[in-house]
């Protein structure tokens, strides 16, 4: 199976801390290392959860180095942005009244065909239009 994941998915992976459905966000990361499942990601992720992780006052510095470390060394396909992508990404934005960077994943996903799990509440207020996206409670 193939995925895109939103950055609320993978910080699961590391900040466990007052986190909802951690054991799912974890049953994906062993899927991934057991090579069982393909997982796709923006680029921009490794910034949003960079800046998720540096202003999380349970890390340091030299931890939230070492855990992008460990997510470059897994076996994430990382997706550069390209006209398709930031064109969808905007009408998605536009249409549904979310930020350009929620709306990366949601066009990925459209465009590639892949569901994107996800466990950004702005997201998941828009599964019911979107049957592209997968809450992370429902995987």
């Amino acid at each position: 199976m193939e995925y895109i994941l939103d950055s609320s998915v993978i910080i699961k992976w590391f900040s466990h801390k007052n986190e909802k459905h951690v054991e799912k966000a974890l049953l994906i990361l062993n899927l991934l290392k057991e090579q069982k499942v393909k997982i796709f990601i923006p680029e921009l992720s490794l910034y949003e959860i960079s800046n998720a992780l540096r202003f999380n006052n349970n890390f340091t510095r030299h931890e939230v180095s070492q855990i992008l470390k460990t997510l470059m060394d897994l076996e994430l396909n990382i997706l550069f942005l390209n006209r398709q992508i930031i064109d969808t990404a905007l009408e998605f934005a536009y249409k549904e009244s979310i930020t350009v960077y929620d709306a990366v994943f949601m066009a990925i996903s459209f465009i590639l065909k892949i569901p994107l799990i996800t466990a950004n509440p702005k997201h998941q207020k828009l599964t019911k239009t979107r049957n592209i996206m997968i809450p992370l409670e429902d995987f």
